[in-house]
């Protein structure tokens, strides 16, 4: 009997190769988008589940209340939570600090040097983390303080070898290598950390290592870097938690005091434990120290399944459309069957048979898809997936359930209507399908409504990354490139070489030296009362090699006013706004170290720029000299020789510092890779939109075929009566039209309640006018014309003669 069933089934696949591939390849797209999204689910739900003890082991969150009385939590703690929490509860039987893991360092070895990213832990580090050690004792690798642990890649490209143990690396710009005053000895090598790893770095030095300069002893100093522990068995959460914080009050209490007199209220610290499990999907707020990386969302996830489970829906409802569509074509072969002594059960048996034939097709054709589409989608989602995850025989299993869903979703309604059909009707053309096809015609809306709602959001992102990409950012960051005098070095006499050199080059239009681009947020004392501002070191040719402009005052001129080096300072206008100066200039504020600590005069107002990405609002800034805080240098190129100043300025660089690795990086790339986020879904939401129209264009293919069958007879009356081919071609798509104007009307509010969430993270962005709504809806209406026109105009030019005569 199956046998049977199966040559049948494909001599009607063959006989309608048409219809069968349209149904076969929209199928194939929907599962390759769910295998695709699962792969991608997967692979956020796989961070750190490789670590033995991971049910037992913890990150210690902390929250702790800002001047707003919004409760704030961070994935971290300083450094003596970690020792005083071992000991105050008996519950954790071990912890683990880390700092690092984005911090970068000039590490030189075998005469070669490297800019490697530095991670610092404490002795336990291999014990309670499942990374495997190549080389070396995992029990002693960070026992000793000048002790290092490499990773299997950064070995071979220092010695070609992983057998390296007991030979030596220096940093000799790191503070902690100046004060140790003598090379790191390397102890082990870690195989590369897995992709799908919370903790990331190439080079693992001893905690003990970091504290020769930088040993914190407050208990409410920022949460800088992330404290592990692991847990006794049968530990309790809450238990565990509440004596954490009892632990805090018993050692923090004149911290606390001190903390109320100077904040003016209790910032109310409290802390918690994080499986480590849940870090990669809720990593708080992370940064280059915290020692993790690869922070994402839950969103993404559930956005991707969400997109990836309604384009399969849409090509489940084509499959639909067009298989109830060609039941028309097939009623007399029913109606045959039933004459001749089939069941319902049987037909019904039958057609579900040829779905499923289909569904296999493209189950396989979406696994071929997925593995020859695999590099392209880790480059499109910044993933690392391999091709051996798409044959997982668990996912696999789950595929085949899910598969079989399919099979009966696609397959039994269509069969289910062609059982029905009477046989006396149907040997006599009279058969047709009851009603008006509202199920078909509901399911059209609903795919169109997604595919406009894609396009709206398609034309959204467009706007609003053009708009990030043309806003005046209040300077010039083209031709500018950074680079940087890496780790503890003196930096004037690298300034005062690099200014020589380059004086010379023609290609070269200006040099400024000064702190990292974005500053730093530090207080800022003023008449009396603080306030919080960006810190940012300067020199005198900052704003002319920025193109900044000043709005009142003048720039900083130590060769005219030498006390500019230590006592001037530039304002922006947010900080004259914020500070509430009528007269900003000659006003004394008084500043952190960062900008030497001696009260200062304000000499200019500069017009606000975009100094971080517009998601956020232009903060007050304060701009001054110190020789100290330095280290970032800029340089303005001539844009017709950009490749020659970029010689002049390596060339010099390694002149200037020797043992330095030289790096650059320009500074309208820097501000791009600000919103890699938002351009990586933009090309994920453009593909999604444009594999959703054309499975729509395949849905109304199907549905005016459909049409155009029903309507045969009434299209051939009335071409007798001399209608011409026009008139029947906008008498079939005038009602399809219909169906996607009322896609239009459901998707456009959906379209903007969503955009315009998404908008509210960005301080400066667009209005969702009527042109969005006007756009899409036209490429919905022009789409659906493309569709159905084929349709009708083929059932407009047929000869009446055939569906007229009578047999």
């Amino acid at each position: 009997m199956f046998a049977t069933y199966l040559k049948i089934t494909f001599r009607h696949l063959y006989k309608n190769k048409l219809y069968s591939s349209i149904n076969a390849f929209g199928l194939a797209v929907g599962i390759w988008c769910v295998l695709l999204a699962v792969l991608y689910w997967k692979d956020e739900h796989s961070f750190d589940t490789f670590h033995q003890n991971r049910y037992s082991l913890y990150r210690i969150t902390t929250t702790l209340r800002d001047k707003d009385g919004k409760r704030v939590t961070s994935g971290g703690t300083a450094q003596v939570q970690g020792p005083a929490f071992k000991d105050g509860v008996p519950e954790i039987s071990d912890y683990v600090r880390l700092l690092g893991g984005g911090i970068g360092g000039d590490v030189l070895a075998n005469n070669k040097g490297l800019a490697l990213k530095l991670l610092f832990a404490d002795t336990g580090f291999f014990k309670m983390f499942s990374f495997n050690l190549l080389r070396g004792n995992p029990a002693t690798a960070l026992k000793d303080i000048n002790d290092a642990v490499i990773t299997e890649s950064v070995a071979l490209k220092f010695f070609n070898s992983i057998d390296v143990v007991g030979k030596e690396i220096t940093m000799d710009a790191d503070p902690s290598a100046k004060k140790l005053g003598k090379p790191m000895t390397i102890a082990g090598v870690v195989k590369d950390f897995p992709a799908n790893s919370s903790i990331q770095c190439d080079v693992l030095l001893p905690f003990e290592f970091m504290q020769l300069s930088f040993n914190d002893v407050y208990w409410l100093n920022s949460t800088y870097l992330s404290t592990f522990v692991t847990l006794r068995p049968n530990a309790d959460i809450n238990t565990v938690t509440q004596k954490i914080d009892k632990v805090y009050l018993q050692n923090a209490t004149e911290e606390i005091t001190g903390n109320i007199r100077s904040y003016g209220y209790d910032r109310a610290f409290s802390y918690g434990l994080q499986s480590i499990t849940d870090i990669h999907l809720h990593p708080f707020n992370m940064d280059q120290e915290s020692g993790v990386v690869n922070g994402s969302s839950p969103v993404f996830s559930w956005l991707f399944m969400g997109i990836a489970v309604f384009i399969l829906l849409m090509a489940s409802i084509n499959f639909i459309n067009i298989s109830i569509a060609d039941s028309l074509k097939r009623a007399k072969e029913v109606g045959v069957r039933k004459i001749s002594g089939g069941s319902r059960p049987q037909i019904i048996m039958q057609f579900l048979c040829e779905s499923a034939v289909l569904c296999f097709i493209a189950f396989a054709v979406a696994i071929l898809l997925t593995n020859i589409s695999l590099p392209l989608f880790n480059t499109l989602t910044g993933k690392h997936i391999l091709p051996a995850g798409v044959f997982d025989i668990k996912l696999l299993a789950n595929f085949i359930l899910v598969l079989a869903i399919i099979i009966l979703f696609t397959g039994f309604y269509p069969a289910w209507v062609l059982s029905r059909f009477s046989a006396k009707e149907v040997l006599y053309n009279k058969q047709k399908l009851s009603g008006d096809n509202v199920f078909g015609k509901g399911l059209v809306v609903l795919q169109f409504s997604f595919a406009v709602f894609l396009v709206i959001a398609t034309l959204v992102y467009y706007r609003q990354m053009n708009f990030i990409r043309t806003k005046d950012l209040g300077y010039n960051p083209h031709e500018i490139v950074q680079t940087q005098i890496p780790g503890n070095r003196v930096y004037m006499p690298v300034y005062r070489f690099l200014r020589s050199e380059l004086a010379k080059e023609l290609d070269i239009k200006g040099l400024s030296f000064g702190s990292d681009w974005d500053g730093s947020v530090d207080e800022v004392k003023l008449n009396g009362r603080k306030m919080d501002a960006v810190n940012l070191v300067i020199d005198e040719n900052y704003l002319s090699v920025m193109g900044i402009q000043l709005k009142a005052g003048r720039n900083i001129n130590p060769a005219s006013f030498p006390s500019d080096s230590d006592y001037s300072a530039l304002v922006n206008e947010a900080f004259v706004r914020e500070s509430r100066l009528e007269k900003p200039l000659g006003a004394t504020i008084t500043t952190d170290d960062f900008l030497g600590g001696a009260p200062k005069t304000i000499v200019g107002v500069v017009r606000n720029y975009h100094s971080a990405s517009l998601r956020e609002p232009i903060k007050p800034m304060v701009m001054a000299m110190n020789s100290h805080n330095g280290g970032n240098i800029l340089v303005k190129l001539e844009k017709s020789h950009t490749q020659d100043g970029l010689a002049a300025l390596e060339k010099a660089y390694k002149k200037a510092i020797p043992n330095a690795v030289y790096q650059y990086q320009f500074l309208d790339e820097l501000n791009a890779k600000q919103y890699e986020q938002e351009q990586r879904w933009q090309r994920v939401i453009s593909v999604a939109t444009a594999l959703s129209i054309a499975i729509c264009c395949l849905g109304l293919f199907g549905l005016a075929h459909l049409s155009a069958k029903q309507r045969e007879k009434e299209i051939g009356i009335r071409k007798v009566l001399g209608a011409t081919v026009t008139q029947v071609v906008s008498l079939l798509s005038a009602s399809f039209l219909k169906l996607v104007i009322v896609a239009i009307v459901i998707a456009a509010p959906l379209g903007w309640l969503a955009m315009n969430k998404w908008l509210q993270d960005f301080a400066y962005r667009i209005n969702i006018g009527a042109g969005i709504f006007i756009a899409a809806g036209l490429i919905a209406v022009c789409i659906a014309l493309i569709a159905v026109s084929f349709q009708a105009f083929r059932a407009a030019r047929a000869n009446p003669v055939e569906s007229l005569r009578t047999e």
